[in-house]
């Protein structure tokens, strides 16, 4: 008994010793609580402004990129009225009672409408009207100064306005500086023809766009119908 008092003692110690050195921390064990379905739908729950709860069908993309009511009635009467003249009432009707290739078609035309006004509201009108086409004027103020002077500002003196031009033209189709629209009308039926094309690759929906029928007709039309008329306007001679 008396052996076992040191052993007791050092035990004692040694347990006194481990307390003080050693830290214990005890870690209280939570119950994990499941969620329940009905905080499961809270979460699910729409707000009341959710666009999804309203009866009101969303506007068209086209009125979403306009973004303006009057701008947007402007232009849906516009075209409604030329749908109208020159497609139901001067051919489409005698073919068929129908309208809905008269609407597909305002469907097409708006949303191209719609993709040229987004577009052009990312333009900078500030560095498009003091720098694009300040420079561009330049450059063509440029261009024929030099031409002049090339043919002899004495020359150009004595010839008439339409002679000036004929000289003038033929001096850019020799340095092989003249614009290839300018060159004959069949030139500027293919640069108009090459530019629209471009247009409605960017406007037009990409199913309209990688229809060939589609894509052939509407160039044709904006090209011949359009614009051509829009430059002889600007230049009848």
């Amino acid at each position: 008994m008396w052996m076992n008092l040191p052993i007791s003692i050092l035990f004692v110690s040694g347990l006194r010793i481990l307390c003080n050195e050693v830290e214990f921390s005890w870690k209280v064990r939570q119950s994990v609580r499941r969620p329940s379905y009905l905080s499961h739908l809270e979460k699910k729950q729409l707000s009341l402004n959710d666009s999804r709860l309203s009866s009101t069908p969303p506007p068209p993309k086209w009125k979403r990129k306009i973004d303006s009511p009057v701008v947007e009635a402007a232009v849906s009467d516009f075209i409604d009225q030329i749908l109208k003249d020159f497609v139901v009432d001067l051919w489409y009707s005698e073919i068929t009672p129908d309208r809905e290739a008269p609407e597909l078609m305002r469907s097409v035309i708006m949303d191209a409408l719609g993709e040229i006004s987004g577009r052009a509201k990312e333009i900078n009108l500030i560095d498009l009207l003091t720098r694009d086409v300040v420079d561009l004027i330049g450059a063509h103020l440029d261009l024929f100064r030099r031409n002049q002077a090339a043919i002899g500002a004495d020359v150009m003196a004595t010839l008439s306005t339409e002679e000036r031009d004929e000289r003038l033209k033929h001096h850019l189709i020799a340095s092989k500086e003249l614009h290839p629209a300018l060159i004959s009308p069949e030139s500027e039926y293919k640069v108009l023809q090459q530019l629209v094309g471009g247009v409605l690759a960017i406007v037009l929906r990409p199913r309209e766009a990688q229809c060939p029928v589609v894509w052939t007709i509407a160039r044709e039309i904006v090209t011949c119908l359009v614009m051509q008329p829009l430059i002889n306007l600007a230049s009848p001679a």
